[in-house]
């Protein structure tokens, strides 16, 4: 009886006669008697078979590096065999696979060969790991080497988006493929098979992932509903140390505010760390009234450079829904102007129309005073002793001692001395009428000297006529009213040099250069002091507070829009910020509330992140590939082409459109976008696109 060897050679050396009675028949007796052969194998001992497990690690490292050789031929024959199989059809030629001419290169350098079902079934997965594998690491680099916008980009990343579903996928057709082939299945039953094997694997592994998923979300919400109490407060903790730095204070907020804020923070944290600054810029959003995206949120160069461009990408498009985020960028323009209209920049007044409210509270606050001085000088008038006569001797005496003893004579005005003189030689009466004239006068020359030492001698003439005495003892009730009257004038005139506005506005000051210089303006005439001062003069007057009010609002907008109107303006954050810096916080804080101040500053800030463009950033201000991209994708969607292709017209919009409808949707996910470590949203691989390796299967699947 011939030996199972003998049965193996004469197949091999017939192999070409396969179908034959002859070879049929010596194949199932050399099938029989291998199976006769194995049952009778005894078992052998454990370190018989641990030594024999050991010898065979070199072939398992063998049929690795085959399979791993004829899986890089089949990736390569993604490319090279349909040219080699075009070759063949034209010319008759028989031109190999690249996975067939794998498995000669691993035949030649003695690399061996699969000797069972059980390691042919193996080499099938195998082979179609690599390919898979390749292909998505590929389609990665590929992604990342063309514009991020472009359509090529969005498919190759698709292809790319989750390697390890591609390799489930080519892994588990080959394995079914391969399976179906050695229990008998034909080439129908083998490709039926790795296609539902293709689609069902990462099926269920994305299912197994949501579970898990499911499942961890599930337990941190019991965590969290555990202690209610203590979840809250430790989002407030975390809110309020992110608003720190900026001033402001969570509770301080409004209600509405506060709830939308915290809820977007609870989402955030059940999901990963937060990061604050992102907190922060929320905050100014809500504060606002604008509507945050991940790149404003974020601040990243790559979030901004995606966004920026993917808004203009589908603002050149006709889906309203493509044209979220330009229409975003639009409205959160039109809110910021409308925040300052808010606070009062809405005012019909002109700078004009506002300067004469302002104006107009001053004048009648100096007309108020000027009647009080006015009355105690006529009474003064009007009591006895005005003509009582003082001693002029002692005046000039007194006057000359005190200039000398200050080195102060020659500082005297000439005609201040000549009237010393003239009361020294009993040339004019010096009366108590005369010297409240002469202390009026006085009294003039002194506010309109620049020169110190000329205002001080001019003080101690002055200071000799207080000291003069009376030479019949009458007229001190006229001296002591006129001493009141003039009291009451110096305490008045002190707070109108102390007022820089208000003496504007007893010079004549015009109402438009009142503004700019006393309330707007970052001159001399505008520093804090000067405000301050001007703000105590009108805090009675609720009008005139007001007019300030709007026409600092009315200045911030106007400088923001560079003087454009409301409805077709861009509020330029520099030129606002710019203008808000100038007036500063402590001039902002004499007319605005605290949380008036925190809004100004906050359309500020806002306005910088919706205009950021940081370093390394790539946006593309031109807006010519969105504009170049558009007319390509409407010469698509209107081609005769696709009207020719079964369902060719449904096509057409989402070929347009479904790349910038998902990152836009992704875009406007605030939780999201407040993580610390911004995670791209994976894009969950299709499970009825096969990994292109499961579809090229082995060199043999090939052949037949």
């Amino acid at each position: 009886m011939a030996s199972a060897e003998d049965y193996a050679a004469w197949i091999v050396k017939n192999a070409d006669k396969k179908g034959t009675p002859d070879f049929d028949v010596v194949a199932k007796a050399y099938e029989a008697a291998k199976g006769a052969s194995v049952a009778e194998k005894p078992s052998k001992p454990f370190g018989q078979q641990l030594s024999e497990g050991l010898s065979d690690v070199p072939r398992q490292l063998g049929l690795t590096a085959r399979a791993g050789l004829k899986g890089a031929g089949n990736l390569v024959g993604i490319l090279s065999d349909p040219i080699g199989g075009a070759i063949n059809t034209v010319t008759g030629s028989k031109l190999q696979t690249a996975g067939s001419l794998a498995g000669n290169v691993a035949d030649a350098i003695g690399l061996p060969a699969p000797r069972d079902a059980r390691e042919r079934m193996v080499a099938d997965g195998a082979e179609l790991l690599v390919p898979a594998g390749g292909m998505a690491g590929a389609a990665g680099m590929a992604s990342r080497a063309l514009p991020a916008a472009s359509t090529a980009a969005k498919a190759f990343g698709t292809l790319a988006a989750n390697p390890l579903q591609q390799l489930i996928s080519g892994g588990s057709a080959g394995l079914a493929g391969g399976y179906t082939r050695e229990t008998g299945g034909g080439d129908g039953a083998q490709f039926a098979a790795a296609l539902a094997a293709g689609v069902a694997a990462p099926m269920a592994f994305n299912k197994g992932q949501q579970i898990v998923a499911g499942g961890n979300k599930l337990l941190q919400r019991a965590m969290n509903s555990a202690t209610p109490a203590a979840a809250a407060q430790q989002i407030d903790i975390t809110i309020n140390n992110a608003l720190q730095p900026s001033g402001i204070e969570f509770g301080s907020l409004p209600q509405n505010i506060q709830a939308g804020i915290r809820s977007d923070v609870a989402q955030a944290m059940q999901t990963g760390r937060l990061d604050a600054d992102a907190v922060r810029r929320l905050a100014d959003y809500r504060l606002t009234g604008a509507t945050p995206t991940r790149a404003t949120l974020s601040l990243r160069p790559a979030d901004v450079s995606q966004q920026k461009n993917l808004a203009k990408l589908g603002i050149n498009s006709k889906d309203p829904a493509a044209q979220q985020l330009g229409n975003i960028e639009n409205s959160n323009n039109r809110q910021l102007v409308a925040g300052l209209n808010g606070l009062g920049a809405s005012t019909p007044d002109s700078a004009i129309a506002g300067g004469r409210k302002i104006m107009g509270a001053l004048d009648a606050r100096n007309s108020r005073a000027q009647s009080l001085i006015n009355d105690r000088y006529a009474a003064a008038r009007a009591t006895n002793g005005r003509s009582a006569s003082l001693d002029p001797s002692a005046f000039t005496q007194r006057a000359n001692d005190l200039l000398d003893e200050s080195l102060l004579g020659g500082k005297l005005p000439a005609d201040v001395r000549n009237l010393l003189n003239k009361a020294a030689k009993g040339e004019m009466p010096l009366t108590v009428d005369v010297a409240e004239q002469f202390k009026t006068r006085i009294g003039e020359l002194q506010r309109g000297s620049a020169d110190a030492a000329e205002r001080r001698a001019l003080g101690l003439v002055r200071q000799a006529l207080d000291d003069t005495p009376l030479l019949d003892g009458q007229g001190q009730q006229a001296i002591d009213a006129f001493n009141k009257a003039r009291r009451l004038n110096r305490a008045w005139m002190g707070i109108v040099e102390r007022t820089p506005a208000l003496q504007a506005v007893r010079d004549g000051i015009e109402p438009d250069k009142f503004v700019q210089q006393f309330v707007v303006g970052n001159g001399s005439k505008a520093n804090v002091a000067d405000l301050q001062a001007l703000q105590r003069s009108v805090r009675g007057d609720p009008v005139a507070v007001a007019a300030i009010k709007s026409q600092i609002t009315a200045h911030l907008k106007s400088a923001g829009l560079n003087g454009a109107a409301d409805e077709v303006g861009n509020l330029s954050q520099s030129n606002y910020n710019k203008a808000l810096r100038a007036i500063g916080d402590e001039k902002l804080a004499m007319f605005f509330t605290g949380d008036e101040v925190a809004q100004l500053k906050a359309i500020g800030r806002v306005a910088s992140y919706e205009q950021f463009q940081p370093k390394g950033s790539a946006v593309n201000n031109s807006n010519t590939s969105g504009a170049a991209l558009s007319t390509i994708l409407d010469r698509i969607a209107n081609s005769t082409l696709l009207s020719k292709i079964p369902f060719g017209s449904a096509l057409a919009q989402p070929a347009q459109n479904i790349s910038v409808g998902i990152k836009a949707k992704e875009a406007l996910n605030v939780p999201n976008a407040l993580m610390q470590a911004l995670q791209p949203v994976p894009r969950q691989a299709n499970p009825l696109m096969l990994s292109p390796a499961a579809v090229i299967g082995s060199d043999n699947r090939e052949r037949r």
